[in-house]
């Protein structure tokens, strides 16, 4: 699989990367360096891009790792340590595969939810 050209479009300008080599199984945050306001700005430009019809479906705190910009405060820590189960994803990030998905179908989804 290919990663979606109008994704790869959008992608090349924002990263350091030739157009051949972004692939599917990459990362935003691990593989492109997308953390905190960076990553925020990025899904807010994509969902303009891209009109995502379904904002309100994604959720920042499963997509979007603080990075530097936010760190690990005190009642982040504190939530996180008295509450593990919460979330089972400890590292948050989204692959280029799925932003394509995103694309081709107009709207978010969770691509770790079961149906």
């Amino acid at each position: 699989m290919k990663v979606n050209q109008e994704l790869i479009d959008f992608l090349t300008p924002r990263t350091n990367l030739k157009t051949e080599e972004l692939k599917p199984g990459m990362y935003l945050a691990k593989n492109l360096g997308f953390y905190g306001l960076d990553a925020l700005g990025f899904f807010e430009e994509f969902f303009e891009k891209f009109e995502i019809k379904n904002v309100e479906a994604f959720k920042a705190n499963l997509y979007i790792d603080g990075g530097p910009d936010f760190g690990l405060n005190s009642k982040i820590w504190i939530a996180k340590f008295l509450n593990p189960k919460k979330s089972n994803r400890s590292n948050p990030d989204v692959s280029l595969r799925h932003l394509g998905f995103v694309i081709e179908g107009g709207k978010w989804f969770d691509e770790n939810k079961k149906s």
